[in-house]
């Protein structure tokens, strides 16, 4: 059950099993068949399945492993069966160092988080023999049409994960009827047991579960019970069973697959230096560890890696820095996928067989979605890489990315507008900033925009490694109010505007006083003035554009989420407001 992540949780749900017929170690749902009476009948039926999924056809003598929170009280029933053939033992997936190949069969029993699915499956397929089943009793997201996160996979992306990591479904079994009514056992039974506590004070013992945490479970309970009625969540018992490295011999996709045997992982299993050699050869430049570390670490950046093989070398890379939004009016989070990579002599494929394929989709199943962390996604990829991922279903487009010229002006004022520098330090220019970002959101409810507070400019520029590349400056009017913070850099032989926080019906006006003072500013200190370019979506270019700026395409389109289910680009086309800042983090 999703409600069993901590000891109190579990104690609570033991006692209620205890008071049905089980065990303080029973806290897993039921099997409720025709002759079967009471909850601890129903947990030893279950039991009873779970052994014969887990072990079919699996020779004698047989090492069975079991991971999850009813594991010791499953391994004794197990046990307690009389099977002399199948030794089961308690093991955990997220442990390291353990021995490939060690265990025959595998039962991942308990909801495990979305977020853990790659680790578990990857660490599982390590374990086992070839040709050894893993058997996952597992609650599921099965209907996510719906914006609403959730910390359960989607059942979707298990099977196209497992399938990817070179599992076969065997078979399939829907035990949702079974586990909503257990839920409503358990709520009845806990709420008799809270009855006879409170009926007899001597109940309320120290270290054992207490009313409320009795009332936490009930309304976990009842919120599980919503999703099994509406269908939403599902409850499955799946079995895999391991091939010799990788899919059936059989299929057209294994046929065109790179790396069968590669271990997957995210940013944890890898150090950031085991990257470099990856990156060089895929963007032909050096790599900046201390970018890395502003961008993974500091950032939380997430991603999906491949090395060649178990303790082999990283050939793969898939990443992606995190950005609070304004979707539509309203808190959403979004992810931009970034350093995507895979070892040049490695490219050998460009289907769903290929690295690029597996470690792509492994990563939009992980955080882009309806259910997942990151509702949308967003990015700037090359023309190859968008072309490729349109083919393999994994993106669609929602935008051009096109370049704003400013003609540079002649000697002239800026019409009482003044730059002056922005100091993250004064109070009052944080909230300054904060005022003019407030403002800014307001008018930008009608599209999508990344939060620019000053959290985030703090963040982005100010903490950047090579922050001293940007220039940071307030945009004030001829009454000293500020209008706006802009945010530039050199680019060649021009100036690049980054970031501009303002009303986006002033931006023209701004921009063209802005041109206009860096200009002046060039010529006192006795420079050629240089040319003012903005980037910026081609749907909010027409609200930037001033007198005698032109536009032009950079050749570079914004890409969507196709993979999972997710606002659809239909919605989403035009809408985001994306400058040169949230592109360029070098």
């Amino acid at each position: 059950m999703t409600a069993i992540a901590d000891h109190t949780k579990i104690a609570v749900l033991g006692a209620v099993a205890c008071a049905q017929g089980g065990d303080a170690a029973s806290v897993h749902y039921g099997l409720f068949e025709p002759t079967v009476a009471n909850l601890g009948a129903a947990q030893r039926a279950l039991a009873a399945a779970l052994l014969e999924a887990v072990s079919h056809g699996v020779a004698a003598p047989a090492r069975l492993g079991v991971f999850g929170p009813s594991a010791a009280g499953l391994c004794e029933q197990f046990t307690s069966n009389g099977d002399a053939a199948l030794k089961s033992e308690s093991v955990d997936l997220f442990a390291e160092g353990f021995t490939p190949a060690s265990f025959d069969c595998l039962l991942l029993e308990g909801s495990y988080r979305s977020i853990d699915q790659l680790t578990l499956l990857s660490n599982a397929r390590q374990l086992l023999v070839p040709g050894g089943r893993l058997s996952i009793l597992n609650e599921f997201i099965e209907d996510d049409s719906a914006i609403e996160i959730s910390p359960l996979p989607n059942l979707s992306s298990c099977r196209q994960l497992a399938t990817r990591l070179g599992f076969n479904v065997e078979s399939e079994r829907d035990l949702s009827a079974s586990a909503l009514r257990s839920i409503m056992t358990f709520e009845e039974a806990a709420r008799h047991l809270i009855a006879s506590r409170m009926a007899d004070s001597s109940a309320e013992m120290s270290g054992s579960p207490q009313a409320a945490d009795f009332e936490q479970v009930l309304a976990e309970l009842a919120f599980a019970e919503r999703e099994y009625r509406s269908t939403r969540r599902r409850l499955r018992l799946i079995t895999l069973t391991a091939g010799e490295g990788g899919q059936r011999e059989t299929s057209q996709e294994s046929e065109d697959s790179e790396y069968a045997r590669a271990e997957y992982g995210d940013k944890a299993s890898f150090a950031a230096g085991e990257v470099a050699g990856l990156f060089e050869k895929s963007f032909g430049h050096a790599f900046d560890e201390a970018l890395w570390h502003w961008k993974y670490e500091m950032g939380a950046g997430r991603c999906v890696a491949a090395r060649s093989e178990r303790g082999g070398e990283l050939v793969a890379h898939y990443g992606g820095a995190p950005r609070a939004i304004r979707y539509f009016g309203r808190d959403a989070l979004a992810i931009q996928p970034c350093d995507v990579m895979v070892m040049p002599e490695r490219r050998t494929r460009y289907g769903k067989g290929s690295l690029f394929f597996k470690v792509a989709a492994t990563f939009l199943e992980r955080e882009i979605g309806n259910t997942v962390d990151h509702l949308l996604g967003f990015g700037f990829p090359n023309n190859k890489t968008m072309r490729l991922a349109i083919r393999l279903g994994l993106y669609e487009k929602t935008d051009d990315f096109v370049e704003l010229r400013y003609p540079v002006p002649g000697i002239g004022d800026a019409e009482g507008f003044t730059l002056s520098d922005f100091d993250g330090n004064e109070v009052q220019h944080r909230e300054q900033l904060d005022g003019l970002w407030q403002a800014m959101r307001e008018h930008t409810t009608a599209g999508i925009i990344g939060l620019r507070d000053f959290d985030y400019i703090d963040y982005r520029y100010l903490q950047h490694p090579h922050r001293g590349r940007y220039s940071l400056k307030w945009l004030k009017d001829s009454q000293g109010d500020a209008r706006a913070l802009v945010v530039y850099k050199r680019h060649g032989e021009a100036w690049l505007l980054m970031d501009l926080i303002c009303v986006p019906a002033a931006a023209s006006e701004l921009l063209g006083a802005l041109n206009q003072l860096l200009a002046s500013a060039a010529q006192i200190q006795g420079e050629a003035p240089r040319q003012l370019l903005v980037w910026i979506t081609q749907g909010w270019a027409s609200q930037l554009l001033s007198a005698g700026a032109t536009v032009h395409d950079l050749g570079i389109e914004i890409p969507c989420n196709a993979w999972n289910p997710g606002p659809p680009s239909a919605l989403l086309y035009g809408k985001w407001w994306l400058t040169a800042g949230d592109m360029d983090f070098q």
